[in-house]
């Protein structure tokens, strides 16, 4: 962005030409380094003056000076990431700007090496000025960067909080590397350089594709007409991405086209986004151990309806109930599918030989033998002799689910009206 000034119409007359002021990007850093506690503070305006405030936390010793290079550095590279061509930083460390201006000479190596990095950054703007400010011009500066080394809590939430954990002159310098090609190589191959497949029919298909994607910066962007730019990630971002909308700081172990949906609103894609963000989310153990899931039924579905009276009989029993003649304290109910008619007798005891007793004097003489007999999964009807019974007769056993009365509703309904 440059700003156009001229005095008046007079200039122009006499041929001068336009003085064009660049509109610069402002960057306010300071570094701060007590006892083992190392932090940074920047803030970054734009030309129209938003501010971002930012705090970094430094988890490796740092001398003071040093301290100041990583704030510069980390303020470059934010302003770098927001493509601001213009930049002037301002530092109230003397060393820092008289290193940069070559008016110092570098004895230290890791100075010298930071000097450097600094140099090398500046290359990636248009134009970049280094200047020093006074520390009491430098006071917002100097207090986010107590605030990262002081406690979390104390941050509000406009300060954006960050933690470093190696120096800047360590990290190796990473040039994206492609092994093969991924998805974007031949839409790329087209857009730059118009190189299209020998066959035809896939020649047609990337046209038909590129339409869709352009090339800012060497980097490549999905377009649309309701949505934004979304940037384009190859095989490693794309688990990065991943990985972090799924299960980081702010990540709520999304599933579904939940997860997908939120990676394509923090502005990124590819093709495969959908099937990869389902089979991630598969694979996460937290999401095995701890997500709610529909899972089979522990018995086979089967329907209740009896179109035949006395065919489908269900049993249950109950108690502790008061006291009656003859010590009975429990009940054995059966109740009919079809016709609701319910046979009860009382047990002093309720044992595997008072059911297989119960079952052929109340119903099998009674009603003839029945089809279906359904029950809960008590001692008293998966007993190894009732069992043997009812197979006997050719009586088939069907069990409610577990812990779950109302999926034998009839009998439950049978018990409330008895008692």
């Amino acid at each position: 962005m440059v700003e156009c000034t001229f005095s008046g119409p007079q200039d122009l007359a006499s041929g001068e030409q336009l003085i064009l002021t660049p509109i610069k990007w402002k960057l306010f850093v300071d570094g701060s380094v007590a006892g083992e506690k190392c932090g940074a503070g920047l803030i970054l305006s734009s030309p129209e003056g938003f501010e971002i405030c930012q705090a970094i936390r430094f988890v490796f010793p740092l001398t003071n000076n040093e301290a100041e290079y990583e704030a510069l550095l980390a303020g470059m590279e934010l302003a770098q990431s927001l493509e601001a061509k213009h930049l002037r930083a301002f530092n109230d460390s003397i060393l820092v700007v008289k290193h940069f201006s070559g008016e110092y000479e570098q004895r230290d190596p890791r100075t010298k090496a930071y000097a450097t990095k600094v140099k090398d950054a500046s290359l990636s703007f248009e134009t970049f000025e280094l200047s020093q400010i006074g520390r009491e011009n430098n006071g917002r500066e100097d207090a986010l960067s107590r605030l990262a080394s002081a406690e979390t809590h104390n941050l509000t939430g406009s300060i954006y909080l960050t933690e470093a954990k190696t120096p800047s002159i360590e990290k190796k310098e990473c040039l994206e590397i492609r092994q093969g090609n991924d998805w974007m190589t031949p839409l790329r191959n087209f857009l730059e350089k118009g190189i299209l497949p020998p066959d035809r029919r896939e020649a047609l298909k990337i046209k038909y594709r590129a339409s869709n994607y352009t090339i800012i910066n060497g980097r490549m962007y999905r377009r649309s007409v309701s949505q934004p730019l979304l940037r384009c990630l190859n095989t490693e971002e794309q688990r990065q991405a991943l990985e972090a909308v799924h299960e980081e700081i702010c990540g709520e172990h999304l599933a579904g086209r939940s997860l997908p949906f939120k990676i394509l609103c923090q502005g990124f894609f590819w093709p495969t986004l959908r099937a990869n963000a389902s089979e991630y989310a598969k694979k996460c153990v937290q999401c095995q151990l701890f997500v709610t899931v529909l899972r089979q039924p522990p018995e086979e579905m089967t329907s209740v309806l009896s179109p035949i009276s006395f065919s489908v009989w269900a049993m249950d029993i109950v108690g502790i109930l008061p006291t009656s003649t003859k010590q009975a304290k429990y009940c054995i109910i059966t109740i009919n599918y079809m016709t609701k008619w319910v046979e009860a007798r009382p047990l002093s005891a309720i044992t595997e030989e008072a059911t297989k007793k119960f079952f052929p004097e109340q119903i099998i003489l009674r009603f003839g033998i029945p089809k279906t007999c359904i029950s809960d999964n008590g001692t008293q009807f998966i007993g190894n002799k009732f069992c043997k019974f009812l197979h006997h007769f050719g009586i088939e056993q069907r069990f409610s689910s577990i812990a779950h009365p109302p999926r034998n509703r009839a009998i439950e309904a049978a018990n409330k009206v008895i008692f």
